[in-house]
């Protein structure tokens, strides 16, 4: 026998459904074009030349990025920024099923952090997060890290605080807290997340979330409309059809 819903239980689960709503609100503004401040940002500056002297966490690919998985290719290049709404739908949607792609020896993932943000949005917030990410990765935690920080992505412009990325490594169960908060503290990899924007802007990524397979963008949100039922599912086929594509 079910019991009554409670007056808490009714209000949590309309919290749950008008955050779904609100999801599917920002896949659908973000396919027709009309997510004005991020997502779809052109850069202010240009950041042309490389950085010298880049400390890099390890495990890092030849060109910077966080490759997932032990398959070769195809390889399927994810950019993203910490501070984009959409980046974190796309994670909240599909991006568990890329990972099991990946661990399934099916693609390469690779994951290209990038901190344009911080400009549009007149903070540091990209760059320390990204920063962190790199700390959690030298203690082998980056996926947990990256996952978590992204399911607690704050309101558009209020960015994260030290205290909140320090809390999501202790969550995840980064094995050597005092390290990790010292490299946050210090921005040990600020050079490599700069030299990951650059490395992106130099690839022709302009806008997050990008999606390339092989080098080839993918227009993830093609044919997805307002009326699509599952619009999500559409977006992950046409990942699909890209990936398949390509092998």
């Amino acid at each position: 026998m079910s019991n009554k819903p409670t007056s808490k239980s009714r209000k949590e689960a309309a919290r749950v459904q008008a955050k779904r709503q609100r999801t599917r609100n920002t896949l659908i503004a973000a396919i027709f074009g009309i997510v004005v401040v991020v997502g779809i940002v052109v850069l202010l500056v240009n950041r042309s030349s490389p950085t010298s002297d880049v400390v890099a966490p390890p495990g890092v690919d030849a060109n910077l990025g966080i490759p997932i998985g032990t398959a070769t290719s195809p390889v399927v290049d994810v950019y993203e920024d910490f501070q984009c709404p959409i980046c974190g739908a796309v994670e909240q949607n599909v991006g568990a099923l890329l990972e099991h792609l990946a661990n399934d020896g099916q693609i390469r993932l690779v994951y290209h952090i990038m901190s344009f943000l911080d400009i549009n949005l007149k903070n540091d917030s990209s760059v320390r997060a990204a920063n962190a990410t790199g700390c959690a990765l030298a203690q082998g935690k980056f996926l947990e890290y990256h996952n978590e920080v992204f399911a607690n992505q704050p309101q558009e412009g209020v960015g994260y605080t030290d205290n909140e990325l320090i809390q999501y490594a202790q969550t995840v169960g980064v094995s050597d807290m005092t390290a990790f908060q010292q490299c946050v503290a210090d921005g040990t990899y600020d050079t490599w997340v700069n030299q990951m924007e650059i490395n992106s802007e130099n690839a022709g990524v302009h806008a997050t979330p990008t999606i390339k397979v092989n080098g080839t963008q993918v227009d993830w949100g093609a044919g997805v409309s307002n009326t699509d039922p599952d619009p999500w599912g559409s977006v992950f086929q046409n990942i699909l059809n890209a990936i398949s594509a390509a092998k």
